[in-house]
């Protein structure tokens, strides 16, 4: 039975405006081009500032085609906002942002079976935002789980479900809503779903919820040191996760390539509300 090999990358913050991850997306680049995968997974904040750039969308759809595979991409919040009532960046998800990704990237959720297994991609900006758009694939969610064929399913998200309590309520933009995580981990642990794969956070962790694994991939792009060692007692590091799927069975390895940098933002989204979209432009080349 042979093997097939899954790439899951998250948080590339690519711009040609703002190119401050520009050395480790090369990195990346040059790996997948020496041994391209069976598929890549974006999991969300392709771009540096998609809400208000449209074409760092461009840009970063076009790095990404360009790496000759096949491929497939989940939106995050530094691509079409978030949430309207969680939107920590002023930039609320809205039919302008989510035309913008479907244009320049792709549908916002979507399924596709490979191997023995069905892979679906959700938007977590919808999870809790109110928008007809989030019954919607809610609606698609539980269709694709209820049509699997006893296939595996694996859900890829860009924020995560829950830090460490899922019972947690208390407001959060660092991870779902609490409504909307209660309902979509419900959907999943009932429909037959082994992975949530997620990124968001900048760094790697594994965590097991009702039979389900939830891994959370790093960035490529920048870090937090402090909030890692600080809130996980871990330190961040750029990366990727490699998917092995032989049949129905799933395994999977963190590599944090050796060319790859930990850019440390920590005192920059310190002093400018937790964000670098702040951050001047530094040109491609510059």
């Amino acid at each position: 039975m042979d093997a097939i090999r899954l790439l899951h990358v998250s948080d590339t913050h690519l711009s040609p405006t703002h190119a401050y991850f520009a050395d480790n997306w090369a990195v990346f680049r040059d790996l997948v081009r020496a041994d391209p995968p069976d598929l890549l997974v974006h999991g969300g904040d392709i771009s540096f500032n998609g809400p208000a750039l449209e074409a760092d969308l461009v840009y970063a759809s076009a790095e990404i085609a360009g790496l000759g595979v096949d491929w497939l991409a989940i939106a995050g919040n530094h691509d079409v906002g978030e949430a309207p009532a969680f939107s920590r960046l002023n930039q609320p998800i809205d039919a302008a942002r989510m035309a913008a990704w479907r244009r320049h990237v792709g549908p916002l959720w979507w399924s596709r079976d490979i191997g023995a297994w069905r892979l679906i991609g959700l938007d977590t900006a919808l999870m809790g935002s109110d928008l007809p758009e989030e019954a919607a694939q809610i609606a698609f969610l539980k269709q694709a789980l209820a049509s699997r064929e006893g296939r595996p399913a694996m859900v890829f998200i860009h924020i995560p479900p829950f830090d460490k309590d899922p019972d947690d309520a208390a407001f959060s933009t660092s991870v779902l809503p609490f409504r909307a995580r209660r309902e979509l981990l419900d959907i999943c642990a009932d429909g037959g779903v082994r992975t949530i794969n997620c990124g968001h956070l900048h760094i790697y962790r594994r965590m097991r919820h009702r039979g389900m694994e939830i891994v959370w991939a790093p960035a490529t792009a920048m870090m937090s040191v402090r909030r890692g060692l600080t809130r996980w007692r871990r330190f961040p590091r750029p990366g990727y996760i490699e998917w092995t799927l032989t049949g129905t069975r799933a395994s999977h390895r963190l590599i944090e390539p050796e060319r790859m940098f930990v850019i440390d933002m920590t005192g920059w989204s310190s002093v400018n509300g937790g964000t670098v979209t702040t951050l001047p432009p530094r040109p491609l080349n510059s």
